[in-house]
């Protein structure tokens, strides 16, 4: 009954927040849809008024007409303005006759620019293999390690509390150091983009090691909440770095490269869970080998945090490209 009450009480939280941020989505932040998708669906009128919208936001004036549109499109000036809306189904057969590389390869244009592209791309997919393979095991490895480990549901969510509110300075610190290089331009200073990232994503592996030492209930919630706030760090710089560091028009698909190799190496580590358990759960090859894959996943963030001082490109207190 207590766990019952522990979940709706969780599920309610969550719905409220979500139905705040829906409120504030309409009150709050005045969002317009996207001009692309307006146009795409032939409501060129609605588009250009968007951005008319957007701009009288900024300050700015937008000298864009309808018949410029057209005429910028190969369509005769004054003509009948389309009409027909396209379904979702056509917007998707349009999108997908036009595919093409042209946003892709420019993102490999230079020899400074590959190097930079190809070793973020890899970040994120080692990154997005070694979080997941952390969090995968941890169950197994207090399981079969840590004797006592089962706490009551008041302590687990306690514990997830504590680690969650740890994890908040992370961010901040993590902004400071940069921020502290970008006030700071052409002198040498202990932060910028690519150390911050370096020895934030290095101190989540060291912690990640000692917390296959964890022999009590204490020592697992320290080095959690030390990963925790490590990871933020790593995680807010990281994210701030990747766009950046893509050439504005292909700044999109540079982005959503990274995502998705993020996202198909995440699909690795249930699978790894998976070959490496008996169908108990308990692991395969005796409880000694419940610590293996968080040492890899220790592994994995110190060999990002090698990449990411090889990355050719420091953006801090610079204009993006």
């Amino acid at each position: 009954m207590r766990l019952m009450n522990y979940v709706m009480t969780y599920s309610y939280v969550l719905g409220g927040v979500t139905a705040v941020m829906w409120i504030m989505r309409f009150i709050v932040f005045d969002l317009q849809e996207s001009s692309k998708y307006l146009i795409a669906n032939g409501r060129d009128e609605e588009a250009i008024e968007v951005l008319h919208r957007i701009a009288r936001k900024n300050g700015r004036t937008v000298t864009l007409t309808l018949e410029k549109l057209r005429a910028a499109a190969h369509e005769q000036a004054g003509s009948t303005q389309t009409a027909n809306k396209l379904s979702t189904l056509q917007v998707l057969k349009n999108s997908v006759s036009s595919l093409s590389f042209s946003h892709v390869t420019p993102l490999f244009s230079t020899r400074r620019l590959a190097i930079n592209t190809s070793l973020t791309i890899a970040l994120w997919g080692l990154i997005g293999l070694a979080y997941p393979l952390f969090n995968g095991f941890i169950t197994l490895y207090l399981s079969t390690q840590i004797p006592n480990s089962t706490l009551s549901t008041n302590e687990t969510y306690r514990d997830y509390a504590i680690i969650s509110v740890m994890g908040i300075p992370g961010s901040i610190v993590a902004c400071l150091v940069v921020d502290f290089t970008r006030k700071n331009p052409g002198k040498f200073a202990m932060g910028g983009r690519k150390v911050t990232m370096a020895v934030s994503t290095a101190l989540t592996g060291v912690f990640l090691f000692l917390f296959t030492t964890s022999k009590s209930h204490a020592a697992v919630l320290g080095y959690s909440c030390a990963s925790g706030f490590t990871e933020n760090a790593m995680y807010g710089v990281l994210y701030a770095y990747t766009p950046e560091v893509f050439p504005a028009p292909h700044r999109g698909t540079g982005d959503a490269i990274c995502s998705a190799f993020n996202r198909v190496t995440g699909l690795l580590a249930p699978i790894i869970k998976i070959v490496t358990t008996h169908a108990d759960g308990s692991p395969i090859g005796g409880a000694s080998a419940a610590n293996g894959p968080i040492f890899v996943s220790a592994t994995l963030f110190l060999v990002s945090s090698l990449l990411m001082l090889l990355l050719p490109i420091e953006t801090a207190g610079k204009a993006a490209l």
